[in-house]
Order: structure tokens, then sequence, then C-alpha cells
């Protein structure tokens, strides 16, 4: 068997979400791993011949884990044999913002990668392996975090940056079988099973126990996580009415207000950014939303620490950063 049991929805799929890669260079983002190993298989056997598509791949060492050359070495054998061009790309942990965590910085140095590979291959596409079970697992933990509309959509198919996911819809099992009988080998990251990171508990305690009384719990929040994206269109239509970037760029800063008045999350995010906070968690929205519900500290106003150098308070209900710089963005 070549061909995976569920190329047919993944067409179906891609038809009514308008992916089209006829005739485009395309990068693929493989980290050794079975998802990304399975794309690799998937844009070989069926997009190249089927689109017309060129390939090429980018793998990023980390340098988080001891065994990662190993990782590196079984994508040049898999990409060499399928006659796929390789970029490797080898990080260093200490550029490592102080406060920034493993994972957020892994995440931003990983898609700076994508784009320079992109870039080098002068390619329109940059394919990643993100499937439903990362879109399940990602609704769990937000929801679990707190987070707003935006947040409930989950993993988009397409990002801003043209990054897009062709194997959302699909089941990561599935794609562990298909790679078991075409007999293609793939590398486990053993810090996967490390339970006290929140996404893997999410992955090996909490969602085992619920699928073990609803079957039918993926399809389903993979399905609200569609309809919600569905939506974002119009919702961040109206948040940018309700809340304009002018007006916290007039006062200095973000109406307490807006904050009491239900605001999204994502939408508190994309407005920190114009107080210079680069880099906004969902802890720190969460906790600012918190605190605006009423459950504030001695002093009865907001405050929060943004990063080492930005301190978020309230002042005659404006909230500013103090010892950030003031900057205008449109990255929201």
């Amino acid at each position: 068997m070549s061909s995976p049991p569920f190329l047919p929805s993944l067409l179906r799929f891609w038809s009514d979400e308008g992916f089209d890669p006829s005739g485009k260079s395309v990068v693929l983002g493989i980290s050794g791993g079975a998802d990304s190993v399975a794309l690799l298989e998937l844009c070989v056997r069926e997009m190249a011949p089927r689109f017309g598509c060129t390939f090429s791949a980018v793998h990023i060492n980390h340098r988080l884990r001891a065994d990662a050359n190993l990782d590196a070495m079984l994508v040049e054998e898999l990409c060499a044999s399928r006659a796929v061009p390789l970029r490797i790309e080898t990080l260093d942990p200490t550029t490592r913002r102080r406060g920034q965590s493993i994972e957020m910085w892994a995440r931003d140095q990983r898609y700076a990668a994508f784009a320079r590979a992109a870039a080098h291959a002068g390619a329109q596409v940059v394919l990643t392996a993100h499937h439903r079970d990362d879109v399940v697992e990602t609704l769990c933990l937000r929801l679990w975090r707190g987070t707003g509309l935006a947040g409930l959509a989950g993993i988009p198919f397409l990002r801003a940056d043209g990054v897009t996911r062709p194997l959302l819809p699909v089941p990561r099992p599935a794609l562990r079988k298909w790679l078991q009988d075409l007999g293609t080998p793939w590398r486990e990251d053993e810090s996967n099973g490390d339970a006290r990171i929140p996404r893997n508990w999410v992955r090996h305690h909490l969602l085992p126990e619920w699928r073990s009384t609803d079957p039918d719990l993926d399809a389903r929040l993979f399905r609200i996580a569609r309809t919600v994206a569905g939506l974002l269109p119009v919702w961040d239509k109206w948040t940018h009415a309700e809340h304009p970037e002018e007006e916290v760029i007039a006062r200095g800063g973000i109406p307490v207000e807006w904050l009491r008045s239900g605001m999204d999350a994502a939408v508190l995010k994309g407005l920190l950014r114009l107080l210079g906070i680069g880099d906004p968690t969902p802890e720190l929205a969460a906790e600012l939303l918190r605190q605006a519900e009423g459950h504030t500290g001695r002093t009865g106003k907001i405050r929060a620490r943004a990063d080492e150098s930005a301190l978020l308070t309230e002042k005659n209900g404006i909230l500013t950063a103090a010892r950030s710089i003031f900057r205008r963005s449109m990255d929201v």
C-alpha cells in the first residue's frame, strides 16, 4: 500500500480550505518524528505527482537533547533516499531571552528558520506536520489556562506568514499506522513522555481518560475548533472596531474598562504589543483579565510583571507599561 487511507478525505479538506500547491516550490519542516516523516512521505508519494510540486526540506536542531544529532542523521537518510534537498539549521539555546520559556524560544526559532529556508529555496509554501491531535491538545490546554474566542480555534490551517498545516484533520494514530504499513522509520522524542510538561499531561493523562468514555471526543473538538476558526474574520473585524489601536496609542495605554467588558485574551495580547511587550504570554493575558474582573491586589488596581523590563500598571483607568518603550505595532 502506498496511498494513505485518509487521502480522499484529506483532499476534500484541502479543497474546502482553498489549498492548491499546484506547480509551487514547497519547503517541508521535518524533525524526524512520525508526524513530519509521514508528511515527507505524503509529499513525495502523493503531492509531487498529483500537483506537480517541487520539494525541499529543512531540519532544525535545537540542541536541547543529547541525541538530537541522531534525528538529523535519520532525516538526512530519508531525504537523500527520496531525492529531496535538505537544509539543516543548528540553533544556539544560549540566545534564549531571560524569562522566555524553552518551548516559546524553540517555537520562535523554528518559524524564523522556516522563513530563512523558504527564502533560500525561493519557495512559496512552507508545510508543517500539525495534525488533529495537536488541535485537540491545544484546545484543551487553552481551556485549562483560560482563553478567548480566538484561542478556541486551536491551530490554524494557514498562518499569517503563509505556513500551512496540510495534515490538520488527520489523527496521529492514522499517520503512524500508515508509516508502519510503509515500513518507514521515525525517531521518538523522549521528552514527549514527560508528563511534567502541560501538553504531555493533557496527551497522556487527560485525553486518554476522557476518550475512554467518549470515543467521538476528538472529532467533536476538532469540529468546534474549525467552526470557531471560520468565525474569526468577522470576530476580528468587530473587536478591532470595538478596541481600536489608535485609541490605545492616543491614550498611552489600554483602557481598563475594555478589560472589564469581557475582552478576548488574543485581542488583549495584540494590544499589549502596542505597549512594547514583544511576546505577551497567555498567562499574562489571563492574569490581567482576572485582575480586571475585580480580583485585584492590595491597591485595588491592576499590576503585573510582563517581562524583565516591563511592569504593567493601572493609572487613572489606563493600563500602561512602565520602563518599556511605547511603540506602534500592527502585528496583532
